[in-house]
Formats: structure tokens, C-alpha cells, sequence
């Protein structure tokens, strides 16, 4: 583990949990923070190890998954670039993470010390409001995702992930899978070969191309409509 650079403070001040911090109480954290570096497929943390720190993710993959009672993986969560995890944990004072970390790929992690966070906001009611409002966003977008996996079909669920980052409402767009399929298709709750199928049915139906690890969307607003009524 190393300190992090000046460049990676400024890196992490613009995440939301540390933006309502005051200066001092930033740099009393920063202190007890450091850099993780971890190789794809390793583990950061595993189920019911005892919570000692949150993580932000800087640069590379992550996945935050669970095991089921007949041992299978479900992955509950894919962590990019520039999002925090396991900070829930550490303001529900869980004894233990629920889940387990793996990295999808080499990856460069911020340690945050859980103590030292918690102390600097006890000074400072604006940066409890601050973080508040951060975990009721993430909270209503868990409960928005879990909707979509219970409500809605494979090929709905699968549009919905792919259409995410897109901003376009018409044209030809190119979406890169930046995860494996096993993975996506655990993130959405169903079997890989389903998901090949799903794939294979969007391809046939002429709404998207399949070029290595490249999805294009033939023309989004038909994609869109055809998505929302599906």
C-alpha cells in the first residue's frame, strides 16, 4: 500500500462523498488513505470480514458479489471508474461486508479508513447532508434495478444495460461491453446461455450488430422503442 499523490487527492475530492468535506477534514482523512493496486480475478475483501474501510475505485474493474445456498456466484454489483463501495456497510456499522470484492481487472483502489471518515463528519452537519443525499441516490437506483430484474424479460433487461451510457436518442451508437458476458449476464439474473440467445435474437431482429466486444445499435430510437414496449 502506498499514500496517495496529490493528483490522486484531487482525484478523490471530486467523488461525492467527499466534496461537502471541509479542507481540513479532508486532509485528515487523506492521512489514513491509501493505494491498493490488484491484479484481475484477485480478491479485495471477502463476505463477513470485519469492515474496516470503504474503497473508491480509480482505475480498472470490479464486481461485489454474493454466494447462493447451492454455492453459485451472483454478481450484485459491477464497480467502474470514479465509484465508491462498501460505504454502506460502514454507516449501517455492519460487523462484517456483505458481499464479496473480486477484481475483473487489474485494478488501482483508494483504501478510505472508516474511523477517520466517520470521526470528520461528526464535526460537520453540511457534510452529513452531503452523504445523505449520495447514499439515497444509490439507494433508489438499487431499488429502480431490482424492479427492472424482477418485472421485466431477459431482453428488456439486457437493452436497459446496454442503452445506460447512451445518451443519443437516434442514430447509429457503438457501446463497449467493458465486462465479461458470464459477468453481465450474472448482473442481470440470468444464465449466460440466455444471454448468448438474447444476443443472437437482437442480431436476427436487425437492432444491433455484434463486432468483438463492440454492441452497435443499428438506429437507438427504434432500440429504445422496441425496449420499452418489450
Amino acid at each position: 500500500m502506498m499514500q496517495l499523490s496529490e493528483y490522486q487527492k484531487k482525484e478523490l475530492r471530486k467523488i461525492p462523498l467527499f466534496v461537502g468535506l471541509p479542507e481540513h477534514s479532508f486532509d485528515s482523512v487523506m492521512k489514513q488513505s491509501f493505494v491498493i493496486n490488484i491484479a484481475a480475478n484477485k480478491q479485495l475483501f471477502e463476505q463477513g470480514q470485519a469492515v474496516t474501510d470503504f474503497f473508491v475505485l480509480s482505475k480498472g474493474q470490479l464486481k461485489l458479489t454474493r454466494l447462493s445456498s447451492e454455492g453459485d456466484e451472483k454478481v450484485i454489483e459491477i464497480i467502474n471508474n470514479g465509484n465508491s463501495f462498501a460505504e454502506a456497510a460502514v454507516f449501517g456499522r455492519f460487523s462484517g461486508y456483505p458481499v464479496n470484492c473480486f477484481a475483473i481487472r487489474d485494478s488501482i483502489i483508494f483504501k478510505i479508513n472508516a474511523t477517520a471518515y466517520i470521526k470528520e463528519l461528526q464535526t460537520s452537519v453540511d457534510s452529513c447532508f452531503a452523504v445523505m443525499t449520495t447514499l439515497s441516490t444509490r439507494t433508489h437506483n438499487l431499488l429502480s434495478e431490482i424492479d427492472r430484474l424482477t418485472l421485466h424479460n431477459a431482453t428488456h433487461r439486457l437493452g436497459i444495460y446496454l442503452l445506460k451510457e447512451v445518451e443519443e436518442e437516434e442514430g447509429t451508437i457503438e457501446v463497449d461491453l467493458t465486462a465479461p458476458k458470464h459477468v453481465i449476464a450474472s448482473r442481470l439474473s440470468i444464465k449466460p446461455e440466455t444471454l448468448s440467445r438474447t444476443f443472437k435474437r437482437l442480431v436476427e431482429c436487425g437492432y444491433i450488430a455484434i463486432k468483438e466486444k463492440q454492441i452497435i445499435i443499428n438506429d437507438v430510437s427504434k432500440f429504445r422503442e422496441f425496449i420499452t414496449l418489450g
